[in-house]
């Protein structure tokens, strides 16, 4: 795994401090905190020698506290992460870097009043940092705070336009507001910038599949999928827009059959791997596939449907009773209703429930756009 971060800044020229000139220039430059994972043993060590080191000055054992946090807490290890990112803090004050790495590890631990608080400290001592802008738009991008989110993010890709993540975060928010076309800019932006950021090419995926554009969704989902073959979601949703690609539906087979091999809990995985297995004339596939879902949650009452234990009317009545959540649950019933009378030739009902869903469901989901797909060889 790969975080998108900037590097830690704080560090003096050590070669004057340490008897071993190469262990002075290489052990800085190893400790600096970058981000990614498969660095982070190595990242460790060397600060590991840097804080031990009798002659490394308490500025630069400050920074390098600060790294080790950033490190410790790539590692998940958010106890060991704050225990260094607090010592940093209290030899140094005035670095932005130990701010910022102690707001993340506060993220992770959920202490979402005392991330903002330490990303407000962050910019605060650095107004210039891009880095510190971008984790605070993120804070509220998760808070659902959009316009702070999008001011923090922009501020931040004025600042530094080569930064990858905020033209992804700010982008996703786009996604999420429904600007689909400013989306679409920032995903292209983060994958100029970053040619190996899978979360963009899914993302840029995910935005052509939503517009229409079932062959770049492919070739995007194949990207992400090339970067991170472990990914259950990204072979699900590059399976749906096999499905709603004439002459692919084999090709999703395989997606749904993987994603499901990934996560076997995954109740929509499931429905679609039977969608596409059916449309080929194959077995259903489904009775089995239920034996590791939670048949208590929706959308356990759809799949009752498609094993033909519960009538469509069952289904809606099974919706959740509150208002935002019945609406969507209804819109996934519309659809795989309308599928399911596909199944079984009837394409009057079809017609009516795939337009149902078409006109229901919000275009941030997967059915949505499949609606619209599966409507036009119905016309």
């Amino acid at each position: 795994m790969r975080f998108h971060v900037l590097l830690a800044a704080g560090f003096a020229a050590l070669s004057i401090l340490c008897p071993n000139a190469a262990l002075a220039q290489s052990d800085p430059d190893q400790c600096r905190f970058v981000g990614q994972i498969d660095k982070a043993d190595d990242g460790i060590s060397a600060c590991d020698r840097m804080i031990k080191n009798s002659k490394t000055s308490a500025p630069d054992r400050a920074a390098a506290l600060s790294s080790r946090c950033g490190w410790w807490w790539a590692k998940n290890d958010n106890d060991k992460a704050l225990a260094d990112c607090n010592e940093s803090i209290r030899l140094n004050r005035s670095t932005a870097a130990a701010y910022l790495n102690r707001g993340n590890v506060y993220l992770s631990k959920s202490d979402f009043d005392r991330a903002f608080a330490d990303f407000n400290e962050a910019i605060r001592l650095d107004p210039k940092s891009a880095w510190a802008y971008a984790t605070r738009g993120n804070l509220y991008k998760n808070k659902g705070d959009f316009d702070h989110a999008i001011a923090d993010l922009s501020e931040s890709i004025r600042l530094d336009p080569a930064y990858a993540l905020p033209h992804f975060s700010r982008g996703d928010l786009y996604r999420m507001k429904g600007d689909l076309a400013r989306a679409m800019t920032d995903m292209n932006d983060t994958v100029r910038l970053d040619p190996n950021y899978a979360l963009a090419y899914f993302t840029r995926g995910r935005l052509s599949y939503m517009l229409g554009n079932s062959p770049a969704a492919l070739e995007d989902f194949g990207k992400a999928i090339k970067l991170n073959g472990d990914d259950a979601t990204t072979y699900f949703n590059r399976g749906i827009a096999y499905y709603v690609t004439g002459g692919r539906t084999p090709d999703a087979v395989a997606d749904f059959r993987k994603a499901l091999e990934i996560n076997p809990k995954d109740a929509y995985a499931a429905l679609w791997f039977d969608l596409a297995e059916r449309r080929v004339n194959a077995p259903s596939p489904l009775a089995e596939a239920s034996k590791q879902l939670d048949m208590t949650a929706w959308p356990a009452p759809v799949i009752r449907h498609f094993l033909g234990e519960l009538s469509l009317e069952q289904t809606y009545a099974a919706a959740d009773p509150d208002p935002r959540m019945k609406a969507a649950q209804i819109c996934e019933a519309n659809f795989y209703g309308g599928e399911f009378a596909l199944m079984k030739k009837n394409k009057k009902e079809a017609q009516r429930l795939l337009k149902l869903a078409a006109d229901s469901c919000p275009p941030s989901f997967v059915e949505s756009t499949a609606a619209l797909a599966e409507l036009i060889p119905l016309k």
